[in-house]
């Protein structure tokens, strides 16, 4: 199961190692347990974007198809048959809640606020994690799929191309932002 999950999240997960890289490096931690706190953190920030499908099949649509299906492999605890459904489904659902351009712009405001407060190590890794995660949703979406359209589904219409760079530059902008305030 393990492998399955690298092989479905590397690129998530990859991310998070170079979350906690940096904020290793920038923060300079020689406690053994605030360094594995920054590590799990990161780890889980790179999931935290999948609890979007959960949302929708527990709470939003439990009746719908997708929803079934995704609670009946919780019911019986297949998380690889989970994890394979919703990678292969993960386009079925059109108004996600966790992947979207709201759902970032919150993300990168608590990014910053997280990371100039007295938060734990854990709290900042995960908020960065989990954002510089949606940047690479955002990205897989544009260049993979070429419609950016769902990920702006709360916007009346989606931003053109010359609209996405200035959205994007403005999202590395808060990121930077949140790696110089560590």
């Amino acid at each position: 199961m393990l492998k399955k999950v690298v092989e479905l999240y590397k690129f998530s997960l990859l991310l998070a190692v170079f979350v906690s890289i940096a904020i290793l490096a920038l923060t300079v931690q020689t406690n053994p347990v605030q360094i594995a706190m920054v590590i799990l953190g990161a780890l889980a920030g790179a999931f935290f974007l999948d609890l979007d499908y959960i949302i929708h099949a527990y709470f939003l649509e439990p009746e719908s198809e997708f929803g079934k299906s995704v609670q009946g492999f919780g019911h019986h605890n297949d998380f690889k048959g989970l994890a394979n459904y919703i990678y292969y489904h993960k386009n079925d659902l059109k108004e996600k809640t966790l992947n979207s351009a709201i759902f970032q712009l919150v993300l990168g405001g608590a990014s910053v606020l997280v990371v100039s407060s007295t938060a734990s190590n854990f709290a900042k890794a995960l908020v960065i994690s989990a954002f510089v995660n949606s940047m690479y949703r955002l990205a897989e979406q544009h260049f993979e799929y070429k419609n950016t359209g769902d990920w702006f589904w709360a916007f009346k219409k989606a931003p053109d191309k010359m609209g996405l760079a200035i959205y994007s530059g403005i999202l590395l902008g808060v990121l930077v932002l949140s790696f110089f305030l560590l």
